[in-house]
Parts: structure tokens; C-alpha cells; sequence
């Protein structure tokens, strides 16, 4: 069987993650498999949507299995959200990573990777992080010179970077294909007639303007699914800024700088910010600079409030949470379950009994804790594991 794996978060699913899926299928795919964001994604904010419902959306719009990526790898940066996916589907035995690139170019990408793992250039790129706090932009200007490129790299250009040089690090036999990315850029609000809108534009207009003003720009595929959704409050970490707040002001600060993000002394002008924010907005517009983007404290304080370390970041995945699948899906888990090299769960009694797989799912825990509260309404964080794989054969 010919697999196919993409890394995504589908937050929400679009017309791009349907254009991918659709070139796979096109070259032959016989099933494709799909490694999706959890609660948080990799920017720090809470998915719109639960897991289950993105992973249902998903299947309609032709994945046949869908895994999560667990946190806090999905809402780490680039180098650990993209290792930690590629590792899950490298163990699962699927044989192509596809993703897409602003410049959709393999050999160029792969070039770049390779030049991103040579001591000359981490030594270099050590030296001039020094002061300004090791930004993305920062990483790819070194990256881009050192290497002799005059391209622009863009935000898919740069996952994929980190896609291949998770695979060139490690060896690993899953091979990578890259599609010319179509459509606005990653971060555009812009919802032009044409090609297809950025995620997060989609999430703006849906908040702003409701369901009904974003179904022009969905897959046609899942209208059915998404019409469904018109009345679900979409997750939000502004409902759960009194609890941001709390964790940030109350939590010593020694303790802060040791969380993954947080270093470089961004825990203490965090600290400081939230002695008189107001709110979450308000913490983030006060704290932000070039050195400390957005994204950047958005994980930092995520990361805080569930206490995960920059040491967390480094392990790998010591299990796989099975969200969905189709009969093609079904056939593909009976074969990899022989072969897989992770543990592939569908509810808690199924958690290997290791210390890794405890400590994971401590983290998981932590994470839907907090994404209970980025509601309207408060919710329970026993519903965890309540919710089954969806199965359709």
C-alpha cells in the first residue's frame, strides 16, 4: 500500500489541505494519513475546534486515518512541532511526507536543511542569536547567507526546512515531496475571490461574522459537517484570560524563566507585563517586541500555565492517540499495528505503562484542562477520553 503522510493542524480544514490531499491522491496514494494538532497549535492558541470534530472534517475531505499530535509538540516551534511529526509517522511505517512550500521546490529546501545541520553554520548562527533572541526571521537571514541563497523563505518554506532536516537527522526512511503552496499567504486576513484563503483569515471572518460568511470559502466536501457547526462556540484562550493571568503573576519567577520559551529573560518581562495587563490581548500587545514575537509568548505562556520545559521539547512521542479512520484507514492500522514501532491508542486503558507514556499523557491532561476553560462556558476536563475514534468502514 502506498501511504501518503501530512502533518497539519486544520484549524480550520481548507481548500489548501484539500489541494494536497487531492495532488497525493492524484500520484497514486492508496491512503493517507494524517498527524493533526490537538487541543493548542503550534502558534499557542487553542484549535477553534476540538480534535475529534477537525478529525471527522478531515476524513471527509480524504484522509482515511487521522493521529493527534500530541502536545506539547503541536504547539511548540518549527524544529520540535516538525520532528515530532515527522517521528510518529516515520514509526508508524508510512512511506511519504507531502507538504506544501511557498517555493515548491525539493532540492532547494533540502539544500537548506542539509546546510542548517553543518557545525559551521550552528556555530555561526549561535553568535549572531546572541542578543536578539534567536527570532525565525533572524534564523533564516543566517540560514539564507550562509548557504549562498537570495530566495525569500516563507512560512511553509521554513516548516518544511524543519520538516527534512527532522528526517536527515534521524535517517529516517520516510520519503519527502513538497507541492507549490496556492492561495494567500500563512498569516493573511485577506479573503480574495480566488485560490484559497489563509486559516487564519477563515478564523477571523468566522469569529467576527459567523459560519454562514465562510462556507463560500470551504471545501465543498465538508460543507455538510461545517453546516452542522453553525451554533459551536469556537475556542478562544481570551475566555480563559483570568486563569493566564493568574498562572503568570502567580508563579515564581525563578520558576518561570525555566519554562520551554521563556528564557533569554522573557519569564521576567512577562512577569512584569502581567503586574498590570488587563487581559490576554492586553498581555500579549504589552509584552510583544521584534525580539519577542506574538507566536513566541503565546507558547511561552501556554507552556507555562501547563509547565513544560525546554527539556520536554527534546523527547520523542511515546505514544500516537488514534482520532479517526475509514475502512481504507482500518486497513492500513492493521497493517502498521504489526509493524508500528509506537503504541497506538484509542483510550486510556491502552497507554503503554512507561514512564514516558505517563508522563505524556500528564501533559495531555494539563493541556485539556486549560482548553476547557477557552469556552463561553466552562467545561469538565473528565471528557478527555470520553470521546471514541471515529470509525467509518
Amino acid at each position: 500500500m502506498r501511504t501518503v503522510g501530512i502533518i497539519c493542524e486544520c484549524n480550520p480544514f481548507h481548500g489548501g489541505h484539500q489541494y494536497l490531499i487531492d495532488c497525493a491522491r492524484s500520484a497514486g496514494a492508496e491512503a493517507v494519513v494524517c498527524v493533526m494538532s490537538g487541543c493548542f497549535v503550534q502558534r499557542g492558541e487553542a484549535a477553534i475546534l476540538d480534535a475529534h470534530t477537525r478529525a471527522e472534517i478531515l476524513l471527509a475531505g480524504g484522509a482515511d486515518a487521522v493521529f493527534e499530535l500530541p502536545f506539547p509538540y503541536s504547539s511548540a516551534g518549527a524544529e520540535f512541532f516538525a520532528a515530532a511529526g515527522v517521528d510518529i509517522l516515520e514509526r508508524l511505517g508510512v512511506g511519504e511526507l507531502w507538504f506544501g512550500s511557498e517555493c515548491g521546490d525539493i532540492a532547494r529546501l533540502t539544500s537548506l536543511a542539509k546546510a542548517s545541520l553543518e557545525p559551521a553554520f550552528l556555530q555561526r548562527y549561535a553568535e549572531t542569536a546572541e542578543g536578539n533572541g534567536g527570532t525565525a526571521e533572524n534564523y533564516l537571514e543566517c540560514l539564507c547567507e550562509y548557504a549562498g541563497e537570495t530566495g525569500i523563505c516563507l512560512s511553509n518554506d521554513i516548516l518544511g526546512i524543519s520538516y527534512l532536516r527532522a528526517v536527515l537527522r534521524t535517517e529516517a526512511k520516510i520519503r519527502p515531496i513538497t507541492v507549490l503552496r496556492r492561495g494567500t499567504a500563512y498569516t493573511s486576513n485577506a479573503l480574495a475571490a480566488g485560490g484559497f484563503p489563509s486559516a487564519t483569515a477563515l478564523r477571523a471572518k468566522w469569529r467576527a461574522e459567523g459560519l454562514e460568511t465562510v462556507l463560500p470559502y470551504l471545501p465543498t466536501s465538508t460543507a455538510s459537517i461545517y453546516k452542522a457547526l453553525k451554533d459551536r462556540p469556537l475556542a478562544d484562550l481570551v475566555y480563559a484570560e483570568r486563569a493566564v493571568l493568574a498562572g503568570i503573576r502567580l508563579m515564581p519567577l525563578e520558576q518561570l524563566e525555566t519554562v520551554a520559551e521563556l528564557s533569554g529573560g522573557l519569564g521576567n518581562r512577562l512577569r512584569q507585563t502581567a503586574q498590570t495587563a488587563t487581559g490576554y490581548a492586553a498581555l500579549l500587545s504589552l509584552a510583544a517586541t521584534k525580539k519577542y514575537p506574538t507566536a513566541r509568548l503565546q507558547r511561552g505562556i501556554l507552556f507555562a500555565l501547563t509547565d513544560i520545559k525546554s527539556q520536554d521539547l527534546r523527547t520523542s512521542p511515546a505514544y500516537v492517540r488514534l482520532l479517526a479512520a475509514n475502512a481504507t484507514g482500518c486497513r492500513f492500522l492493521a497493517a502498521c499495528r504489526k509493524g508500528a514501532s509506537i503504541s497506538i491508542v484509542t483510550r486510556k486503558a491502552d497507554l503503554p505503562n512507561t514512564a514516558e507514556a505517563l508522563r505524556q499523557a500528564e501533559w495531555e491532561r494539563r493541556a485539556f484542562a486549560l482548553y476547557t476553560l477557552c469556552f463561553p462556558e466552562i467545561r469538565g476536563e473528565d471528557a478527555l477520553w470520553r470521546t471514541p475514534a471515529r470509525i467509518e468502514t
